[in-house]
């Protein structure tokens, strides 16, 4: 009997050991850091990969990764789950429109917003449409940049297509569907005036932001993947690159807490709208 505890023992600390060069794997690879993602997310979508490969332990999925590293996609791949549609939470868009935009685009000043863990670009694309209907013609590249990020190259590749099914456009109507889209066989294109404004950008969100001084970022329904430090990393992450004034907005199942929490200032507690309060205002 204690032959056998002692061998469990062994098998347990050998798994334990396996996971954690599954996890270097993927650091090495430069395509993400698994650091800030939560453990029990990390260990249930690796196991999808065990099961696929018929692996099963994570010793000999490790030996499977090491002889197949074209693997590391498809794992990466599981590791990100997509899943959005245009308008996404109708009373956040409705904040955007109403409120929210209108008292950014005031001026002539360029705006600069960040879309962060942008999927499959309906979130981009949806503020494309709010900018072009606030502003018109003035919507252009000059006046408005969308920077939409992501981790997955497969995820950004398909929203730079622009290319939708008719359930992925959510609440959009006839009459917009026909301003922003052009019909293609079954499919909805966003039209190239939409497109013009939006930059996609592979980035993992545990790395340091890339741009500064944006007026505006939302980054909804990602931080579940996300353990708190590296929620707490992020959001951080997000205050330093936003100017003074500027706004982010968050998931409405998610909260900041840490640092974060103390540093942003709730707008709006409802379609969760946080500014970053201007030090060095009057």
């Amino acid at each position: 009997m204690e032959l056998q505890v002692k061998k469990d023992s062994a098998q347990d600390f050998m798994e334990k050991m396996a996971f954690q060069k599954v996890k270097r794997m993927l650091l090495e690879s430069g395509c993400v850091n698994p650091a800030g993602y939560r453990e029990e997310y990390l260990k249930r979508r690796f196991e999808v990969r065990l099961r696929a490969t018929e692996s099963f332990t994570y010793g000999k999925y490790l030996i499977y990764l090491r002889k197949n590293p074209d693997e590391v996609k498809n794992l990466l791949n599981d590791l990100t789950i997509n899943y959005t549609y245009f308008f996404r939470d109708t009373d956040v868009y409705t904040y955007l429109e109403k409120t929210l935009l209108p008292k950014l685009f005031q001026g002539q000043k360029a705006i600069k917003i960040w879309s962060a863990g942008c999927a499959s670009g309906e979130e981009p694309y949806s503020l494309a449409i709010l900018a072009h209907k606030i502003l018109g013609k003035a919507a252009d590249s000059n006046r408005v940049t969308i920077f939409a990020s992501d981790i997955d190259k497969d995820a950004l590749s398909s929203a730079s297509k622009g290319r939708y099914q008719l359930r992925q456009l959510g609440p959009i109507g006839d009459a917009d569907r026909e301003e922003y889209f052009a019909k293609d066989d079954e499919a909805f294109v966003v039209k190239d005036f939409v497109k013009q404004t939006i930059h996609f950008e592979h980035f993992d969100l545990m790395s340091p932001p890339k741009h500064s001084g944006l007026d505006l970022i939302l980054c909804r329904n990602v931080m579940i993947y996300f353990s708190k430090e590296g929620q707490q990393q992020i959001h951080m992450g997000f205050y330093r690159a936003l100017r003074g004034d500027g706004y982010f907005i968050t998931g409405k199942s998610e909260i900041l807490s840490g640092e974060p929490a103390l540093k942003f200032k709730a707008i709006d507690h409802q379609t969760r709208v946080y500014q970053k309060p201007n030090l060095y205002a009057n």
